[in-house]
């Protein structure tokens, strides 16, 4: 079977050919990438809103983040804030933990001289991967860990028995710069260790099915991604064939 190498697509027109799963020359104004690799820095993912951190500040625990049965941290605000008691807001949405870290000592230095600061995240629920398609368990899951595309097949519950196994698709990226990956699961490669990254799109096609644009559009309508919102639904609808 022919594989599809990996395409930014900077016109969306080159999604058809991805869909459909051929080897034609690239279209007009688009690049190979090599952006699906095996290998996530997990640090360098930044943060996001409802994400739930927790903040301690050594011999000062009047100003970290509360701890106790009911609530064990603090989370992100939609603006990427997060609230700390006496220092008040901070800034922490899209940065690093390592950049968060050194966002919060600053604020907190205003208060306390060198202060030692312990932050962690206790969960990234702004870090998620959408598994759908023949899956026995599709849906959206929390990315708390670094997952690859058979860890993500397996955390959905397997293949139904519908499955086209050598047809899942990775959709990455947003409509001005859109990746997409097929990958054959019919025997074990080492497509199958790609690293997912926060608002993959991981779908697995049906036995049979027709136009790929039938299969994915519903779906993508009813999530909340990059490729999910209405404007890029109308551009996908016009190109995926």
């Amino acid at each position: 079977m022919k594989t599809l190498p990996s395409l930014r697509f900077a016109l969306l027109a080159s999604v058809l050919a991805a869909a459909c799963y051929s080897t034609p020359p690239l279209p007009e104004n688009t690049a190979e990438v090599a952006t699906f690799s095996r290998a996530l820095v997990w640090d360098d993912l930044t943060l996001g809103p409802n994400d739930l951190v927790r903040v301690g500040v050594y011999g000062h625990p009047e100003l970290g983040t509360p701890l106790g049965p009911a609530q064990s941290g603090a989370r992100v605000d939609n603006e990427g804030f997060v609230s700390l008691p006496l220092v008040g807001a901070v800034k922490i949405g899209g940065k690093s933990v390592q950049e968060a870290n050194v966002t919060i000592r600053d604020a907190v230095a205003q208060y306390v001289q060198d202060p030692r600061v312990d932050f962690s995240v206790v969960e990234y629920a702004a870090r998620r991967v959408y598994i759908y398609g023949e899956v026995n368990r599709p849906g959206a899951y929390v990315l708390d860990r670094p997952l690859n595309v058979y860890q993500a097949l397996a955390l959905g519950g397997g293949f139904t028995s519908h499955a086209r196994r050598d047809q899942i698709v990775i959709l990455r990226g947003k409509p001005e710069a859109l990746e997409v990956k097929a990958i054959d699961g019919e025997a074990p490669n080492l497509d199958g260790l790609i690293a997912l990254r926060p608002d993959d799109f991981l779908f697995v096609r049906r036995s049979g099915a027709g136009k790929f644009s039938d299969e994915v559009l519903p779906i993508l309508s009813g999530i909340s991604s990059s490729l999910g919102s209405a404007a890029t639904l109308m551009v996908l609808n016009d190109q995926l064939k």
